[in-house]
């Protein structure tokens, strides 16, 4: 069982990025570590939100025509540009429930 103070959420970053070979690869960030659920989908959103805006301006920067979205999951927070997947915030129960045997 949970101590009422112990940190039971994290919040994951996948992102999809071009590694030293050419080819595509995910990298995985920690991005904290909160003490209720409703905390870590706030952050979650909040990196997600900042995420879709640096990928918009840097699009339109480049001149880019792309469609880039923020899609809620039951995980947490995707954002997509085009057709994929760039960037992924997740929360992850470090203390899932046991069942009593």
């Amino acid at each position: 069982m949970n101590h009422p103070d112990a940190t039971s959420f994290a919040v994951m970053q996948f992102s999809l990025e071009i590694g030293t070979d050419g080819r595509p690869t995910q990298k995985t960030t920690a991005r904290g570590d909160y003490s209720t659920v409703e905390q870590a989908f706030s952050v979650a959103r909040s990196l997600a939100e900042l995420e879709r805006g640096h990928r918009e301006r840097t699009a339109s920067i480049a001149g880019a025509v792309r469609k880039i979205e923020l899609i809620d999951t039951e995980w947490g927070y995707d954002v997509r540009q085009d057709w994929l997947v760039v960037t992924r915030f997740w929360v992850h129960d470090r203390s899932p429930a046991s069942l009593g045997v």
